[in-house]
């Protein structure tokens, strides 16, 4: 009772295949255009990203603290974070990690079997 479907598809059908086989070639050359536009920017915003990180890890990553010093670096001997304290920080904290070492190796964690 159901009707048979007709072989050839309605004419809406038809113009929306030729629409799209027509806009293929438009497609693929827009993209082979702007492929290399593409790395290039890509390119650009990771060497900028690399730049970045190693001109923050020279200056110690003090460009992205977040703090409202002025933009002025206190001068070595100047305030609490002269160039002395920053020895005996040093000191305080390496002191510190050996003990947590020889501790760890003293008293080594018990093994599960």
């Amino acid at each position: 009772m159901g009707g048979a479907a007709p072989l050839l598809p309605s004419w809406r059908a038809a113009a929306a295949a030729w629409v799209a086989l027509c806009l293929v070639p438009v497609v693929l050359s827009l993209a082979v255009l702007w492929l290399p536009l593409l790395c290039c920017a890509v390119a650009v915003f990771r060497f900028r990203r690399v730049r970045m990180m190693r001109s923050s890890a020279a200056t110690g990553g003090r460009r992205r603290c977040g703090g409202g010093g002025g933009g002025r670096w206190p001068e070595k001997g100047e305030g609490e974070d002269s160039g002395g304290d920053r020895g005996m920080l040093l000191q305080k904290y390496l002191e510190d990690q050996m003990e947590l070492v020889g501790e760890f190796a003293a008293d080594p964690p018990p093994v599960e079997s």
